[in-house]
């Protein structure tokens, strides 16, 4: 085999430095296919949103008294809702508060999603470092 920088390169060494590059294009591939996913579901909220708007808007002509007073219904209904959201957002921030109060130290709870990538990444880490030693063993001995 060919020598690099004073050591011996063998086939195992070569499949590990291979295994890293394709692992490494399989993980960047996977953010830019999950980045690319989340901003076109998030594009076609938009558009599904917007098409209603305009669905909503071009239902038919009405007069001006009927628009008055769909103004004078929006703008009590929008009052309404904002002294609901406020209450709502007061009611939370005393929940989270109290929360905080009885047991600062309790972290957030988290899915299995988020361990079992943890466990994968462990578990390539820990192969990755076994082939390693594989490889530089076979090189010392050979």
């Amino acid at each position: 085999m060919a020598i690099f920088g004073g050591r011996r390169l063998t086939r195992t060494g070569i499949l590990f430095v291979i295994g890293i590059v394709v692992l490494a294009g399989l993980v960047t591939g996977a953010v830019f296919l999950v980045k690319g996913r989340g901003e076109q579901v998030r594009r076609d909220e938009a558009v599904k949103i917007a098409e209603q708007n305009l669905k909503e808007q071009s239902d038919g002509v009405v007069s001006q008294a009927d628009q008055d007073a769909a103004d004078d219904a929006a703008k009590a209904k929008a009052e309404a809702d904002a002294k609901a959201a406020e209450e709502a957002k007061q009611t939370k921030a005393a929940q989270e508060a109290a929360i905080a109060a009885a047991d600062p130290a309790q972290l957030p709870q988290t899915g299995p999603a988020d361990d079992f990538g943890r466990v994968l990444i462990v578990t390539i880490l820990a192969t990755s470092v076994a082939f390693y030693v594989g490889s530089r063993r076979a090189a010392q001995q050979g």
